[in-house]
């Protein structure tokens, strides 16, 4: 202490430094309570500092130091201060109103306008219509979420996906059992024989499938049967057909494309029926013993049974089995004679034949005369009976 306040008994006056808060400020009195820079303790009057002495009453002082009570000079201090406070704190408050107002990012959400309760009433009848899409809303408040219009899509669109498959495959399975239908049908309505598909060239092969074609229309439409015209066909003598089954002993299946002979042979069996002799050709498929049929068989009662078609060939003459009708007869007699109902169906069968196919009765001819076997044994050791018989046919 200096030796004038020690004796007055004043504290030095201290020299009090706040740090200032810009942003602290008392709203009642609009100023600053951190703004206290550079103010003081006032002294009592005639004291003396160290560094600032108070200075004695109507002496002009400073800014900084501090006046006696009373005194007009420090009251005047005291309110500039003030009133520069005061500019500071509005400055302040004005730097802090001037700042941006922290906003959120969220827009406002649009609000919907009103409905009225006729018109909404009236929409929602039309979205609970039967068969309206996923699209439009069917829940009575008009709301639903979005993922569940998600998964509702995503359902319609694998519903319809598994319905396009199952079309496609009945689609494909339809298809394809038209085809297996359309080939079945084909190979019953053509019957193409085995030797067909063994055909030496193409060629050949075409020309059969032709042949068989043609001859299947024909039967159908009724203008030809067996590759005869219809109206000759029926004019044939009574006969039972009972063809065999197409096999490769007895019945290949192969056609006939022409008929330039007819020839006569004789079973070779004495005393077996028509009926007999029509079932041994028909085992042939199975014990394979031989190659052996005819178009004919006549029983010696006079019976005709026809186990091959006309247009189709049979295994009687071995070379010339692919041009000619053969005709099979039975008999009782040792000798190998024909019986009388033999005779007379076999003359009304070769009658027939030759002028279905335009022939000459020299055109009937015996087994032996083509190989030189023996058959008809009885008419190739009578020829005035085989001769007799060609007589016969001609005057018929």
């Amino acid at each position: 202490m200096t030796q004038e306040n020690r004796s007055n008994g004043q504290p030095d006056p201290e020299w009090i430094q706040v740090r200032r808060n810009p942003y602290l400020a008392d709203y009642r009195t609009g100023k600053n309570t951190g703004r206290h820079a550079g103010r003081h303790i006032a002294q009592p009057q005639g004291g003396q500092t160290g560094k600032r002495t108070a200075q004695p009453q109507g002496s002009q002082t400073r800014k900084c130091a501090a006046q006696p009570q009373g005194s007009q000079t420090g009251k005047r201090a005291e309110q500039s201060q003030d009133r520069q406070f005061g500019k500071s704190v509005a400055q302040s408050q004005g730097r802090i109103q001037a700042m941006p107002q922290e906003s959120g990012r969220k827009r406002p959400h649009p609000q919907r306008p009103a409905m009225a309760p006729q018109e909404n009433s009236i929409r929602q009848q039309k979205q609970r219509q039967p068969g309206r899409g996923y699209e439009q809303n069917a829940y009575p408040d008009n709301t639903y979420s979005t993922r569940a219009r998600q998964r509702g899509a995503r359902a319609e669109r694998q519903r319809r996906r598994r319905q396009a498959r199952i079309r496609r495959y009945l689609r494909i399975s339809l298809l394809c059992a038209s085809i297996l239908v359309g080939i079945v049908v084909l190979k019953n309505l053509l019957k193409v024989p085995a030797s067909t598909a063994e055909a030496s060239t193409p060629v050949e092969a075409a020309a059969e499938v032709v042949q068989q074609v043609e001859k299947q229309i024909d039967e159908t439409t009724g203008t030809r049967i067996q590759g005869l015209p219809a109206d000759v066909y029926a004019a044939h003598p009574n006969w039972t057909e009972d063809f065999l089954t197409v096999n490769e002993y007895s019945r290949p299946g192969d056609p006939l494309p022409e008929v330039k002979n007819i020839f006569v042979h004789y079973t070779a069996n004495p005393g077996t029926s028509a009926a007999q002799n029509r079932s041994y050709f028909e085992q042939l498929k199975d014990n394979h013993e031989r190659s052996a049929s005819a178009h004919f068989i006549i029983g010696y009662n006079g019976e005709i049974l026809q186990c091959v078609p006309l247009d189709e060939i049979a295994y009687a003459v071995q070379t010339r089995n692919e041009d000619s009708i053969s005709i099979e007869c039975c008999y009782k007699a040792e000798n190998g004679q024909f019986t009388q109902e033999t005779y007379d169906s076999l003359i009304k069968l070769l009658k027939w034949l030759t002028d279905a196919y335009n022939l000459e009765p020299d055109d009937i001819l015996r087994h032996y005369d083509c190989g030189g076997k023996k058959c008809p044994i009885y008419y190739t050791e009578h020829e005035d009976a085989w001769k007799q018989l060609k007589e016969d046919v001609k005057n018929l």
